[in-house]
């Protein structure tokens, strides 16, 4: 996006400048409710009103960009707000993965017993223990 407002901003600057030196002749104006009149140079008068309008059109741009300025500052602080929340999900899940660790290596495992002794259990009766 500079590379073009560069391209088309420098050789406009350029024929601006051109064209005031080229008008080097004096103009006067009146001023109608005051009765003065002014004499001023027409290359000086180009350039003044050319940068004049430069100006204001750089604040109008950013008069007109504030509602997004706005916007993304907005944005930033939830997204700083987020992050924090995430860093602290990200301690805390750290830590469960921690004690499941812990667990697992303070609890030896059970042996497994097999599905057929299982059955073989369950249809078995209990002797009376005296």
């Amino acid at each position: 996006m500079n590379f073009i407002r560069r391209l088309i901003g420098i050789p406009l600057i350029v024929v601006v400048i051109v064209f005031a030196v080229v008008n080097n002749d004096f103009a006067t104006f009146t001023l109608k409710p005051f009765d003065v009149d002014i004499t001023i140079s027409l290359s000086v008068l180009i350039l003044v009103l050319f940068f004049a309008g430069y100006l204001l059109g750089r604040l109008d741009g950013y008069v007109a960009n504030a509602p997004l300025r706005s916007s993304l500052r907005a944005h930033k602080k939830t997204n700083k707000a987020l992050n924090k929340e995430h860093e602290k999900l990200h301690a805390t899940v750290s830590d469960l993965q921690e004690n499941i660790e812990y667990l697992k290596n303070k609890e030896p495992e059970k042996p497994k017993v097999p599905f057929k002794q299982k059955m073989s259990n369950f249809f078995s009766f209990k002797k009376n223990q005296q």
